[in-house]
């Protein structure tokens, strides 16, 4: 499918609350976990997002309300029309042995990630954090996944505290060290992940987000100071060797007209 843009129903809406639900629509398109769709809402806007579960005949996209866009997205209903393209970008490994990560909506892309790692019978564990248990999508299906280690910042579900938490209790309880450590969520997060990796010498591949237009490589809106990687090209999911070379970690990303916010956000906790 690529850049070609088709309209498609939605065919369910699944409300896990009234500020996070998945649509389910047709299966247009084939993502690799990590891969991302744009998603256009008729007279709105165009906006990314990583597919979340896929079926024979079926996709499944999970959506936060974060700004105007994804508030109009979540008023929308079965049988309403959206636009996909995709898929972007490069995706997650698949690896014996992994560990996941994910913090809050960034749970979203690692769901498809267990999912293929799964039905390839391969051996993964997954610590899933929020800062509450109303912020963590599909809490019945992962509190009865055996692999999955929860985490809340208030302690509402699973273990109290930031996934984090919960590193170096995983790194002890698995058999041999993991082969490969996947982050999805908080650029905080992820860069806390990435220097826990690095202590432990362990390879990463985590799912970074910027303003994105273009989805093709085309517009620079999404390329990464000091190193000129296009996230929708190179990215999102992106190794250690890649990360080295990025000078604006930390910073605020830019927004449409392509500028820094003057002031620096507050960290977002997983």
């Amino acid at each position: 499918m690529a850049d070609s843009m088709q309209t498609v129903p939605i065919l369910e809406v699944i409300a896990h609350q009234a500020e996070l639900k998945t649509f389910i629509l047709p299966r247009i398109l084939d993502a690799a976990p990590g891969q991302f769709v744009a998603v256009w809402l008729p007279g709105v806007d165009e906006k990314p997002f990583a597919v979340s579960a896929d079926g024979p005949e079926t996709i499944q996209i999970t959506v936060k309300a974060v700004g105007p866009f994804t508030r109009r997205l979540l008023n929308c209903r079965p049988g309403d029309r959206l636009g996909l393209r995709g898929p972007f970008g490069r995706g997650f490994t698949l690896m014996p042995d992994s560990l996941l990560i994910g913090g809050g909506i960034g749970n979203a892309p690692l769901r498809l990630l267990a999912q293929r790692l799964t039905e390839r019978g391969l051996r993964y564990t997954w610590l899933a954090g929020a800062r509450r248990a109303a912020d963590l999508p599909f809490l019945g299906e992962l509190q009865k996944n055996p692999a999955v280690r929860l985490f809340t910042d208030d302690g509402s579900v699973g273990h109290p505290g930031t996934v984090m938490t919960g590193w170096t209790d995983a790194l002890a309880a698995t058999p041999t060290p993991p082969r490969l450590v996947c982050g999805a969520g908080p650029e905080p997060m992820l860069l806390a992940v990435r220097e826990a990796a690095r202590l432990h010498r362990l390879p990463v591949e985590l799912s970074f987000e910027r303003y994105m237009k273009c989805g093709i490589g085309l517009c620079g809106q999404c390329c990464l100071d000091g190193s000129g990687l296009r996230l929708c090209v190179e990215g999102p999911i992106l190794t250690e060797e890649q990360m080295q070379g990025v000078t604006e970690w930390g910073l605020p990303p830019r927004g449409p007209s392509g500028r820094r916010p003057a002031t620096t956000p507050k960290a977002t906790r997983p």
